[in-house]
């Protein structure tokens, strides 16, 4: 039958680069965000941005699951949650460029 999508974030449009003098460097060009997973899915991220950014989908552990960089449109995955319960997406870019990125992720059972 049909696999039913669970959303885990978004669509959300997210802003990196600001101004941000409380941070190293004065802007925030390193965004993170956090997603509750459920083992034995799959994880899919997809992104969509004004400005190409670098994007890392990570395990709870901070390993790299998968990589792009410097893309304007991009899906990763999907990968396997295996026994995780969290993982996490880092929108990045060089320090004074500036992106707006339009950010979803979902899990699909394995």
């Amino acid at each position: 039958m049909f696999e039913k999508r669970e959303q885990v974030y978004g669509p959300e449009v997210v802003s990196v680069g600001d101004l941000d003098l409380t941070v190293d460097g004065g802007y925030r060009n390193v965004v993170t965000i956090p997603l509750d997973v459920k083992p034995k899915r799959m994880l899919t991220v997809r992104v969509s941005s004004d400005f190409p950014v670098d994007v890392v989908v990570a395990n709870e552990k901070g390993a790299a699951v998968g990589h792009k960089e410097g893309v304007r449109d991009a899906t990763l995955g999907p990968y396997s949650t295996g026994k995780l319960k969290s993982m996490g997406i880092f929108l990045g870019l060089y320090p004074g460029d500036k992106a707006k990125v339009n950010v979803e992720a979902w899990m699909e059972k394995e």
